[in-house]
This record gives C-alpha cells, structure tokens and sequence, in this order.
C-alpha cells in the first residue's frame, strides 16, 4: 500500500482538544448570541428540525449507526432532519458545537475535561465506546506481547495522547518517541517499533500490507476513558432536551441496528461509501466487525451509549496524577447521561458478511 493512501485512511485519535483564539472568539460570540440565533437548530420543513452531527472523524464505520439511523428513517420519525457532517483534522467539533452551528459533536473524555480547563461549555451527553479502543500494535513476530515487553522500544505516538503517559507511569517502563503523522509506513519497514492506532484502521492497514500484528489497547493499563463521546453545548443542553433526546434515541437505536443486522450495516456501510470514496467496502467492513466489541463492553451491554461518575472521576484522577489539570473538576459538570435511551446491546453479534474483507 503506498503511503498516499496510507495518509488518506489513518486517523489518530482525537485527545486533546486545540484551543486557538479562534476558538474561544467563537465561544465569546455564542455566549453572547441569543438561544435563537446561535445555538438552536433551525427549523426544517414539514415540521422537522434541522439537527447537524459533526462526526468523530470522515464518513466511516465509526459513524456506522448514525448513518444506520438516517437510512432507516429513526430520525425523520423523530421528528428531525438530521445532516451527518464529515470530522476530520481540518474541523473542530468543539468550535462548531460552542459557537451554535452544530448541535452534536465528538471527543473521547480526555478532550471534554480538557475544553472544560480552558473555558469551552459543552457537555457529554453518552459515550459510544465503552472500552476505549485507542492503543498500540506490534509485529507479532517481533516477540512483543506486553506494554513490559515495550520497554526501551521507539514509540510512534500522536501528540498529545495520554496514553502512554500513563502507561510509563504505570508500569515503569521508558521509552522514546516520534509523532505520528497518519502514516505506519515506517512501521511496517521496522519490525521493533510500536506503533499507536486503533484495532479498526491501522490494524486494516497492516493486514493489507501482509504483516501480522498484536494490538494492546492502553484501556489494559488502567487507562480507560470513554471514547467517541457525544458533546454538545451547555446552553443547547439547557434549551434543547427534547431535541438532543430524539437524536439520542433514533442514534442509539441504529448503532443497536447496525450492529446486530447485517442487512442494515449493508445500507449503512453503501452509504458511508457514499460519502466517502477514500474507503473501500473491506475497509468498512472491517472496521465495522472489529469496533462493537468496544461499544458493547461493561455497562454498553444493557445501555449503549452509557456513562457514570466513577469512570469520569477515574479519569480526573489520571488526569491529575500526570499533570493535565488545574484544580479538579465536578464529574457532575462533564456530562449529562439522564437523556440517553435504555436501548440494550444487540443480543448477538452477527459475523461479516463472507468475503466483506
């Protein structure tokens, strides 16, 4: 695979939310905009809502059930009319979200406490990955099965993750580091480095270039904040429940759907191809197998999309312990979980379609 197309699927994770004075100048303007005219959705035709979702990352799997929902019509029962925005490194969800020109968008729980630190109100409203599936692979070949295994090795890391902070501070291991920049081509050529990723794109990736891999998510040292948490602002939280609750409700019920019935992940994934044409159905499908086991971990079992305070305060504490905080924030101003659904993991996991990658 060559590295143009490597740069084209790779995506780091999404911890540390950027503030740039752009930003927090839009937060000022929202702040001060009325609820009509900055952070309320407008009103569509046919008595409809118009709702926008900035999504975690590109047209994907990871948005998978979100576009499960929009084909099945959950939405448009709902009552809204509901436009399905590519993420991206060139996008901000939290500057978008803040300053009212979308209701809905993505950070993993890192991101949320961190915008809070510096002034962004939004709030999490659910939390799609209950098993944060963020990590680091290794050539299975390389005798590497252990973050112990790991020490003295050259880490390739994405600028401002957590994870591995904590993993050195946990285990005692050290270890160097280079910045990820969206491409495992070296990874590939060097069979000694450890490589950060998801078990979805990276370890697809690896698999399309012939080299075998073990992935050890940082979730095994104790690090384990939500991921693909659905945040929205605090004054829209204030002023639009019943809308964020009809999105909640039709999203919850197509990742329930788009998880358990192939037949609905095949629309699904035709339309994620649909508005993304750097994927491929492998690649898709891939993704879409291997991430519901992080969607449907621990309490995602009987509510999807489901948080607690003791995860949140987990998180403050690990937060605290590496330095990332100034004072300790209320779990109780981070997130909001008493609009989400009690909509149940799928009762089974259904295999890929034969041959889909």
């Amino acid at each position: 695979m060559h590295l143009q197309t490597f740069l084209r699927h790779a995506r780091p994770s999404r911890t540390a939310v950027a503030v740039s004075a752009t930003a927090l100048a839009l937060v000022a303007v929202s702040a001060c905009g009325s609820d009509s005219s900055s952070t309320s959705a407008a009103a569509g035709s046919g008595g409809t809502t118009d709702f926008k979702v900035v999504l975690p990352w590109y047209a994907d799997a990871e948005g998978g059930g979100f576009f499960a929902a929009k084909a099945e019509g959950l939405y448009e029962d709902q009552k809204l009319d509901v436009t399905l925005q590519s993420g991206g490194p060139q996008v901000s969800a939290t500057q978008l979200v803040a300053a009212g020109r979308a209701q809905v968008g993505f950070a993993d729980a890192a991101g949320i406490v961190q915008a809070r630190q510096q002034g962004i109100p939004i709030v999490a409203i659910g939390a799609l990955y209950q098993d944060n599936p963020v990590g680091v692979m290794t050539h299975k070949d390389s005798g590497i099965t252990s973050f112990d295994d790991m020490d003295g090795k050259t880490w390739v890391t994405q600028t401002g993750q957590l994870g591995p902070a904590w993993v050195k501070k946990k285990t005692g291991i050290d270890f160097s580091t280079q910045v990820y920049q969206g491409s495992i081509a070296n990874f590939l050529k060097k069979d000694s480095l450890v490589q950060q990723g998801w078990p979805t794109n990276e370890a697809y990736q690896a698999q399309k270039a012939g080299v075998e891999v073990d992935f050890i998510p940082f979730s095994d040292s104790g690090y384990n904040p939500y991921n693909d948490v659905f945040f929205t602002s605090e004054s829209y939280l204030k002023s639009h429940r019943e809308e964020l609750t009809a999105f909640l409700a039709a999203s919850m019920q197509g990742w329930q759907d788009y998880m358990g019935d192939v037949s609905v992940a095949k629309t699904a994934n035709a339309a994620i191809l649909k508005a993304n044409d750097q994927q491929t159905s492998g690649s898709v499908w891939y993704a879409w197998d291997k991430q519901r086991k992080y969607v449907v971990a621990g309490d995602g079992k009987k509510q999807l999309g489901t948080m607690t305070a003791d995860r949140w305060n987990t998180l403050i504490d690990q937060m605290k312990q590496l330095g990332q905080l100034k004072g300790t924030p209320k779990a109780a101003d981070l997130y909001d979980s008493s609009l989400l659904p009690k909509v149940a993991a799928p009762s089974a996991l259904p295999a890929a379609p034969d041959g889909s990658y």
